[in-house]
């Protein structure tokens, strides 16, 4: 207990993981406790609630015996939160040894976007945030209530959960058509005894079966790391909520009581992988881990689709037909794309454009992402019904000796027509490209003036994978396009802390080169004060004549320190304030969460606002929210949830969760709301 309770470190800021059965998070130590072929007076499975309750005392080992002596050991590893094994043979101890280095690497977290059900703080209003626990790697899809003082962490309105096998939809597709899970030549991949455990069938987990052979799982859903969950409603009663999992499903839960209403498992998954879920010994893999998108009926009449990605589970789309989730079936499968689709096609990362296009067709625009097979960086367009390619726009940036990808499309609807014309993406080579879609014929659409619109000086340092936002300034009638760069797809690039930056790039009708850093303005953060872990921009000033827009390095003031910060999520533009969310790893131990920031700047000067959008010091006022002489608006928080993910913007609120899997809210300010800035808006408009 005394290395447990007191902070080993008081140097140190105390950023522990804290859990259900460790609270501590300040740096103290855990005790693990092995017994090798002794045994205490106590048993260390049944006879915890008896200590607890007080029926059972802990015998007092200063003049004992030694099994006492081992009561002690098993005492110490209560009281440091850690756990105790009396191992009587090999066997037992090689479990108990593995099972306490699972225990020491495990940690719950949150990597996927928080997700409302609506723009307003009314009553009924939820949030739905996904967690994934690495100690037995299953997940958690929760929904909180909303109001306008916040999220109510401290009380879910439901935990998702998985009916038994014999009343649970599971469906996939045969390459032909959609069908019930798992085909015949699934079940030969993974056979009848494994299918059915991923099915749900818990028969052959040693917690419920002593002869099983399988690995006991906490809850049937597997662990959600970067699939967001997706909140769609189809009608004034049927909502849902869709989310994949690394347990080679996409989830569709009622998103009144978490139930779910069926699952997908998409024809793409490696087999053999999805067959070693089941084994005792599984090493974490992703499966379907990929963004969700889905259309609206101004895409289609009358018809919801829903599309996801594997991620980083592999190469692969699938589209649903979702319009009534409580009657799908297989002929509801749309239709359902592997590796071999086209070798360009590599794991899709980020969402897809789901859009009118100006051939008539309604298309899903795909950014290529990772490990296609040319890795470069293509732009696919397919009918969103059939999956047929439309088209292919390939960059020609990139090979297998400079691998590339493209990230995050969004597009533009440049003559109101409720089509897009244009299409804006980065890539790992840190180019941001535009697409030209704006002719009738699909043969014509290309990359926009053959160059990409913004060139790194030096390519492949600093990546785009995050999303791209557009807003026209109404000053000036510009059309602006704002990204950030940084990774943070492998481990490697966790330690990276490479020079990123912010950039807000001006496109110009009729330039003749592509924008550089060399042709615009540097702006920075200005000032830091570490105990709030607030920051604020340089103040705020107009962009000089004729600079094509602004960068601001990721940098900490005093002394221009790099700490690995990176954007890696979207961007979002409300108003004249552009808003996004950066993340900085722990470099020193990968262990930690890591933390990051929500910031917030006017986003056709790269400055401050001129009026702070955070209620940073809860007053109920955002006037006298400023730091430093010049009273500069503060610009960036620190929400206390780890490296932080993509924020949803509330009347009033900004909700937002992190890799330490809670969710954190603060207010912003009234002035802000009145119109929102964006491809969608336009659209509408």
């Amino acid at each position: 207990m005394h290395f447990w309770k007191r902070d080993l470190r008081a140097d140190l800021i105390n950023t522990v993981p804290a859990s259900a059965s460790n609270p501590a998070f300040w740096q103290h130590m855990v005790t693990f406790g092995i017994s090798i072929g002794l045994k205490g007076t106590l048993d260390p499975k049944v006879d915890i609630p008896a200590l607890t309750s007080g029926a059972k005392v802990w015998p007092n080992p200063m003049d004992a015996e030694d099994q006492e002596r081992i009561d002690d050991l098993f005492h110490a590893s209560v009281n440091g939160h850690g756990a105790f094994v009396a191992a009587g043979n090999p066997d037992e101890f090689a479990d108990g040894l593995g099972s306490a280095l699972r225990a020491i690497a495990a940690r719950r977290g949150s990597g996927s976007n928080a997700t409302v059900t609506g723009t307003s703080t009314s009553a009924g209003t939820k949030v739905f945030q996904a967690k994934f626990f690495s100690s037995k790697w299953y997940g958690e899809v929760q929904a909180y209530p909303v109001s306008a003082s916040g999220v109510d962490i401290a009380n879910p309105i439901w935990t998702a959960s998985v009916p038994v096998l014999a009343a649970r939809s599971i469906y996939t597709h045969n390459g032909t058509a959609g069908t019930t899970f798992p085909t015949a030549a699934q079940n030969l991949a993974l056979t009848p005894v494994v299918a059915n455990y991923i099915r749900g069938d818990r028969t052959q987990e040693p917690q419920f079966n002593a002869a099983g052979l399988l690995r006991d799982r906490n809850t049937l859903l597997g662990d959600i790391v970067n699939s967001s969950p997706t909140y769609v409603k189809t009608s004034t009663t049927v909502e849902t909520v869709y989310v994949g999992a690394n347990d080679g499903m996409l989830h569709a839960f009622n998103a009144t009581d978490g139930i779910e209403r069926f699952a997908y498992v998409p024809r793409g998954l490696d087999l053999a992988k999805l067959k070693a879920f089941s084994a005792p010994d599984y090493s974490h893999h992703f499966f379907v881990d990929g963004p969700i998108v889905t259309s609206t009926s101004r895409d289609l009449s009358n018809r919801t689709v829903l599309v996801g990605s594997l991620g980083r589970g592999g190469r692969g789309l699938y589209a649903l037909d979702v319009t009534d989730p409580t009657i799908f079936g297989p002929a509801k499968v749309l239709w359902d794309k592997d590796s071999s689709f086209d070798g360009d096609m590599g794991q899709v990362l980020s969402r897809p454009i789901i859009a009118k296009l100006n051939d008539g067709s309604t298309g899903l625009i795909v950014a290529n992402g990772l490990n296609s097979s040319s890795e470069r960086a293509v732009l696919f367009v397919l009918d969103l019904v059939t999956g047929a390619k439309i088209a292919e726009i390939d960059t020609g940036v990139g090979s297998p000796a400079t691998s590339n990808g493209l990230a995050a499309p969004r597009g533009w609807d440049d003559d109101g027509n409720g089509t897009v014309d244009i299409v804006y993406a980065g890539d790992l080579r840190g180019n941001l490209w535009k697409f030209d879609l704006s002719d009738s014929n699909p043969s014509q659409w290309d990359v926009a003036d053959n160059r990409p619109l913004y060139a790194p000086i030096a390519a492949g340092t600093q990546p785009v994978t995050g999303g791209v936002t557009i807003a026209v300034d109404p000053a000036t009638d510009k059309r602006w396009v704002f990204f950030g760069t940084g990774r943070l797809l492998s481990t490697g690039d966790i330690t990276d802390t490479s020079r990123q930056t912010w950039y807000g790039v001006i496109d110009e009708v009729g330039a003749s080169s592509s924008v550089t850093r060399t042709s615009m303005t540097a702006r920075n953060i200005a000032l830091f004060d570490a105990g709030t872990k607030n920051r604020a921009f340089e103040p705020n000033s107009p962009l000089p004549n004729g600079s094509k827009g602004w960068y601001i390095d990721l940098d900490l003031p005093p002394g221009n320190t790099l700490e690995g910060e990176r954007m890696v999520g979207d961007q979002q533009v409300v108003k004249n304030a552009l808003i996004a969310g950066s993340i900085i790893p722990s470099t020193s131990n990968p262990c930690l969460p890591g933390r990051g920031y929500i910031n917030a700047i006017d986003a056709f000067t790269g400055t401050s606002l001129l009026t702070g959008l955070f209620d940073a010091n809860r007053d109920g006022e955002f006037g006298n929210d400023t730091m430093g002489a010049g009273n500069t608006a503060v610009g960036s928080i620190d929400l206390g949830v780890g490296m932080v993910t993509d924020p949803a913007l509330l009347d009033r609120l900004l909700v937002a969760g992190g890799s330490l899997a809670t969710l954190a809210s603060t207010p912003l300010d009234p002035a802000l709301y009145g119109g929102r800035i964006s491809w969608r808006e336009i659209i509408r408009r």
